[in-house]
């Protein structure tokens, strides 16, 4: 879902690009839909590492201010899981706007 929508043309790159911007899409969906535990540790990751957030995005040929910048304008927005949790334990979790927005992109609508 995070690939085609972030990255727009996958297939472009390197096999070491295309593994890189698969762990950035992963971080990604932890950030939005994971584990509170997993997603706290992508949104660290995300926006306060300066070291290994950059690295891991040259590795997949991103520049990671620009990154970095449209995840910010994202969470500004407060489009985080947060705002949409279940009330109760047992029902069903309703996808984010964050989430819709990425399935959206990822499809073109």
């Amino acid at each position: 879902m995070f690939e085609s929508a972030v990255f727009g043309n996958k297939d472009r790159g390197t096999a070491e690009e295309k593994l890189w911007r698969a762990v950035i899409a992963r971080t990604l969906e932890e950030w939005v839909s994971g584990p509170l535990r997993y997603s706290r540790k992508a949104e660290q990751f995300l926006f306060d590492d300066n070291r290994d957030f950059i690295a891991v995005c040259s590795s997949a040929g991103m520049n990671p201010t620009s990154l970095r910048k449209k995840l910010q304008s994202i969470r500004a927005r407060g489009i985080q899981k947060d705002n949409n949790l279940p009330a109760l334990h047992g029902q069903r979790k309703t996808h984010s706007h964050a989430q819709r927005f990425f399935q959206q992109k990822a499809y073109g609508v």
